[in-house]
């Protein structure tokens, strides 16, 4: 990847308007102060997936932008987050555009996987904390142990 992280950071990121929206419902339900706390679930739970997301902006097209810095903080925040990224996607030769997209289509997926989830969870935020660690501990786990 030519990109530089300042470049990564003072760059915007959108996902789907429907995505944008879920995540807007998930700053209130949550009580999140900003919008990017929920966009951060999203792209660790899309992450979590083995397969590539694919951006769908079918239906109502893009939704609101996040500044890089504010979607993945600064430093090394920001630098694991463009690591799990890139690693994830099995490149390293992504440009702007691309990881811009990647984001987008990790943000949208990992949404529509918490909105599952919450779901799933009968709209309790402990059951549903607790069902974000679980996957979080199936993620962690070697495919040897997984079985």
């Amino acid at each position: 990847m030519s990109l530089s992280l300042l470049e990564l950071a003072r760059t915007d990121y959108r996902t789907s308007r429907a995505a944008d929206d879920t995540n807007s419902r998930f700053q209130t339900l949550l009580g999140l102060p900003h919008r990017y706390g929920p966009a951060r679930l999203a792209l660790g739970r899309s992450l979590g997936v083995a397969s590539m997301p694919q951006l769908d902006l079918t239906v109502y097209g893009h939704g609101r932008p996040i500044k890089g810095e504010n979607l993945f903080g600064h430093g090394i925040e920001l630098a694991a987050w463009v690591s799990l990224i890139v690693e994830h996607a099995g490149q390293d030769d992504l440009d702007r555009r691309e990881f811009q997209q990647l984001v987008g289509a990790h943000w949208q997926r990992g949404l529509t996987l918490l909105w599952d989830d919450w779901k799933t969870a009968g709209n309790d935020f402990e059951r549903f904390v607790a069902r974000l660690a679980r996957h979080s501990q199936r993620a962690r786990k070697t495919p040897a142990e997984a079985e």
